[in-house]
């Protein structure tokens, strides 16, 4: 999933949330002998988010849809429309967590990014440096719509050429394609799931119940 399902996903403590947004940056489990509780605990919860979205039934048909015009950036199409679909269907989506419950979504937007800008030095790799043009520019509400998506697809094109096919996935991206149908489809059964799941990992958590 893309930077706002993980945002959602999280539980409302800020230091998890933080450390979920920047899951990515840490590499191996050599940083666990000097991290703390909230630090594990969000890390390995954006681990947890990606491998039950990669290795999902649901995903995996998704992704074979998706494929014939996206080919080996299908994954990456699919992460970007979570959040697409997230803002879409936010409304039903917010309503299964508790802490979400009648929040605006620009409301937690706005919420997350105050959370994540008083802990940038604890920002690891590409959110680190990601952080501020996506703080400036308002990357999390531009994914609420396919030409917010296609600018942040072309932008990943430019700095990655191998993935070029990305962004003209998007450009020609329609409402009514098949591809955006299946994604769709995928969404609305899928993402209850991991919303659930999400809760289950951070409620059985070891250190949640040291």
């Amino acid at each position: 999933m893309n930077f706002l399902a993980h945002l959602h996903c999280s539980p409302n403590q800020e230091l998890v949330r933080v450390f979920n947004f920047t899951g990515d940056g840490f590499r191996g489990n050599h940083w666990k002998s000097h991290a703390t509780d909230v630090m594990i605990i969000g890390v390995e919860l954006h681990r947890f988010i990606d491998s039950y979205t990669d290795n999902h039934p649901l995903s995996k048909i998704a992704k074979q849809t998706i494929r014939s015009k996206a080919g080996k950036t299908a994954p990456i199409v699919l992460d970007l429309l979570g959040d697409y679909f997230l803002h879409k269907h936010w409304k039903s989506m917010s309503g299964m967590k508790k802490s979400t419950l009648n929040v605006d979504i620009n409301d937690f937007i706005e919420t997350c990014s105050k959370q994540i800008s008083r802990n940038t030095h604890l920002l690891q790799g590409k959110a680190s440096n990601m952080w501020p043009h996506m703080n400036r520019e308002n990357w999390l509400m531009s994914y609420s719509s396919i030409q917010g998506i296609n600018i942040a697809a072309h932008g990943m094109s430019r700095r990655h050429p191998a993935i070029a096919i990305l962004s003209d996935f998007f450009s020609q991206l329609e409402s009514n394609d098949a591809e955006y149908l299946a994604a769709e489809e995928w969404f609305i059964k899928f993402y209850p799931e991991l919303l659930l799941a999400s809760e289950d990992f951070i409620f059985n958590h070891p250190l949640i119940n040291k």
